[in-house]
């Protein structure tokens, strides 16, 4: 499934399925009750604008499926 992803360096949008997930601690609960995903998500090759390989917490990620 391709993610969507914003480069921090030149805020520019792009969507990959080129990535892994890190330290999924699965699904918890943030201070307001709401369900997140305590995980980070690595890509795994260098982002298309500046060439480094990020590291994102899945919080940061837009969902894909709900454009």
């Amino acid at each position: 499934m391709k993610l969507v992803f914003v480069c921090p360096q030149h805020n520019a949008a792009f969507e990959t399925d080129d990535y892994r997930v890190l330290n999924n601690k699965g699904v918890v609960l943030d201070g307001d009750g709401n369900k997140i995903l305590d995980a980070k998500v690595a890509l795994n090759a260098p982002c298309p604008f500046c060439g480094a390989q990020h590291v994102y917490p899945a919080s940061e990620l837009s969902c894909p499926l709900g454009r």
